[in-house]
């Protein structure tokens, strides 16, 4: 399997984050970090090139991050935020996670895992309201 940085497909242009890369880059790449983070390694300041995709967009790796988690989140905020200007995904909740972290307001990474985790599960809360509105709907059509 083929891995690329990130700074190789940010490097191609505008919208050149797939939404599948986006994805990988929120709760995998936290996860990697934690993993990162409680394996007591070391390292220079996350960056995009330390951060690499496969080139289906399915997978992702660390190669290497700062033993700081603070600067480490900070780092994440920026990288995401440049993710996002490169993606053809606007969503401003995402967003707005990014700002956070780049801003230094998340305290530490299960914080951040859990704001990503609660960003997912109310777009499937209003996914499923929709869907029973919609069903309401139609049986008060129908009597």
């Amino acid at each position: 399997m083929d891995f690329l940085p990130l700074s190789e497909i940010l490097a191609r242009g505008e919208k050149s984050v797939s939404p599948r890369a986006l994805y990988q880059l929120q709760q995998p790449l936290v996860e990697a970090m934690i993993e990162w983070r409680d394996s007591k390694n070391s390292g220079e300041q996350l960056s995009e090139q330390s951060v690499e995709i496969s080139s289906d967009g399915k997978h992702i790796r660390l190669v290497d991050a700062s033993s700081d988690e603070g600067e480490n989140i900070a780092c994440y905020g920026t990288l995401l935020l440049t993710a996002l200007d490169h993606s053809t995904l606007r969503d401003k909740r995402l967003r707005r996670i990014a700002e956070q972290c780049a801003a230094g307001e998340v305290a530490n990474l299960e914080t951040l895992h859990l704001m990503l985790e609660r960003m997912v599960s109310s777009t499937i809360y209003w996914l499923l309201l929709a869907i029973v509105l919609a069903g309401l709907a139609l049986l008060a059509l129908v009597k």
